[in-house]
């Protein structure tokens, strides 16, 4: 065998070993911390306030939170991230009592981590400086990582957290359990982009 198969054969064999541990580890981690890591105490008073609400797509249950918090006067702007998903448009917040000019779109997002960018850059357009952010419990981690980095410190942000199918407290669905593994892989992947913003 010459010495350039044998490097890059070892060369493999590392990176397969690397692999292996750290597929190993990442299993162990779900393991340890289960669901409940995923989930974060929601950080919003009775009578708080903000410059303005965001609601984060993908559920209609935020709409929902994200409209009480508005009818409760919490704020007046409504910020609908990739407000052109179903249960989070424009239409069905102003069905919820949403004044229409209360509100401001994000069309562009595909993901968390384009949520906090764009609601971000609308936050500075409008000169605002507060924001409440409204995602599903199970979400909860990985959103407040996400736009804690991106937003920075010269932004004030709280989180409401809304109840949604995810359930663990009864045993866990596969949808659940598909979930818990889909959160802690981006949870992982994001931690390793925002190192690099």
């Amino acid at each position: 065998m010459s010495v350039a198969v044998y490097k890059i054969k070892r060369t493999i064999l590392i990176f397969f070993g690397v692999f292996l541990i750290a597929a190993t580890a990442f299993l162990f981690t779900l393991y340890q911390l289960g669901t409940d890591f995923l989930i974060l105490e929601d950080t919003v008073e009775e009578d708080s306030e903000a410059d303005a609400i965001i609601v984060l797509s993908g559920s209609a249950e935020r709409l929902e939170r994200g409209a009480e918090l508005y009818a409760k006067g919490a704020s007046d702007t409504v910020i609908l991230t990739n407000a052109e998903e179903n249960g989070t448009t424009p239409d069905r917040a102003v069905s919820l009592g949403i004044s229409e000019a209360d509100i401001l779109e994000d069309t562009k997002a595909t993901s968390t981590y384009d949520n906090a960018l764009y609601a971000k850059d609308i936050m500075e357009e409008q000169d605002l400086s507060s924001a409440i952010v409204v995602t599903s419990e199970f979400h909860s981690r990985r959103t407040k990582m996400t736009f804690d980095d991106i937003f920075g410190k010269d932004y004030t942000l709280s989180y409401a957290f809304t109840s949604s199918s995810f359930n663990p407290a009864d045993g866990l669905t596969e949808m659940e359990k598909k979930t818990t593994f889909s959160e802690y892989t981006k949870m992982i992947f994001y931690s390793i982009r925002l190192l690099f913003d």
